[in-house]
């Protein structure tokens, strides 16, 4: 393997990360887009580029060994979960956090948006490929961020949480059945449809990246900065739990895009939904502001830091 060069274009692809998330920093205060932008852009690309990307990846001949590479990564995904949520449970007794607050950094430490920023980082650093087995991936985020997520919110208002099926039907999950019956039989769309469907996709990742530019722009200085169980909840969720989702894959043996992925996405910042459930259930509605905001803005320094230190020590 060519070290020089992975190296090379490690660091070429996190300078494209940059750059894309400077243009959304620069448009903002240069009025060129506005407050409410990153709103629309996430809800836009959340509904249409990413299902599109998704559905792109799985349009491709059955495999036997892919289909076991998907069983592996859902298989990770669960455990890596698994893991998190038991991290989530402890975790405000380590930090001593009392009161509803508990709710939101479980939440926070639980749940990463690994749909709106992971799937175009992953297309970026690992290919349009693996955007198959991030999709794969993300299934136990889709079934736990509004079953057992919303619970751990919802729990400290004395709200009980109101599960719904419609809860679990979400664009990419849709996308991701989809697609993965299109791989299973084999289906392929007509030429038209399926290259709009890919040029749809890859605007994702300019779109994902600007609407980061644009919150660090926006970001209220004044409720990110004060409180330091913010700030520790937010690094746990960026860098600590990346290194041991990392270590424990190199430990258990995984190698190469297998690992590099679930580290990557373990990466990604507190999920808006912590926001947008403590909205619902009235629960300490500031903290997890702060918390989704501080995240946001603190990711593009460390997301371009776990990708080259995954590269570097278990690529």
């Amino acid at each position: 393997m060519n070290f020089n060069r992975m190296d090379t274009q490690v660091t070429g692809q996190v300078l494209v990360l940059f750059i894309l998330i400077s243009i959304g920093f620069v448009s903002y205060k240069l009025k060129i887009t506005t407050k409410e932008a990153a709103a629309y852009f996430s809800s836009f690309v959340m509904k249409i580029p990413l299902p599109c990307m998704i559905i792109a990846s799985f349009l491709r001949p059955f495999n036997m060994e892919l289909l076991e590479e998907a069983a592996r990564t859902l298989g990770i995904a669960f455990a890596v979960y698994g893991f998190a949520l038991l991290l989530a449970l402890s975790y405000p007794y380590i930090l001593g956090i009392k009161g509803p607050e508990r709710g939101v950094h479980r939440y926070a430490i639980f749940i990463s948006n690994s749909g709106l920023f992971g799937f175009p980082v992953i297309e970026a650093v690992l290919g349009p490929a693996y955007i198959f087995h991030a999709s794969i991936y993300n299934v136990p985020a889709n079934i736990l961020a509004f079953s057992v997520g919303l619970w751990l919110i919802a729990k400290e208002g004395g709200k009980a949480p109101a599960f719904s099926w419609k809860a679990f039907v979400n664009p990419l999950f849709i996308a991701t059945i989809i697609g993965f019956i299109m791989f299973l039989f084999s289906i392929r769309l007509p030429w038209p449809i399926e290259q709009s469907i890919r040029i749809s996709g890859s605007v994702s990742t300019p779109l994902a990246m600007a609407v980061i530019g644009i919150s660090i722009a926006q970001a209220d200085q004044k409720k990110l900065f004060g409180r330091w169980r913010i700030y520790v909840t937010v690094l746990t969720r960026l860098l600590v739990i990346p290194a041991l989702v990392g270590l424990a894959c190199y430990l258990a043996g995984i190698r190469g895009p297998l690992l590099i992925l679930p580290v990557i996405l373990a990466s990604m910042p507190a999920g808006s939904t912590t926001t947008i459930i403590a909205s619902v259930y009235d629960v300490a509605v500031e903290e997890a502001g702060s918390i989704t905001a501080l995240s946001v803005v603190l990711c593009a320094i460390t997301i371009p830091l776990v990708v080259i230190a995954v590269h570097y020590f278990w690529g």
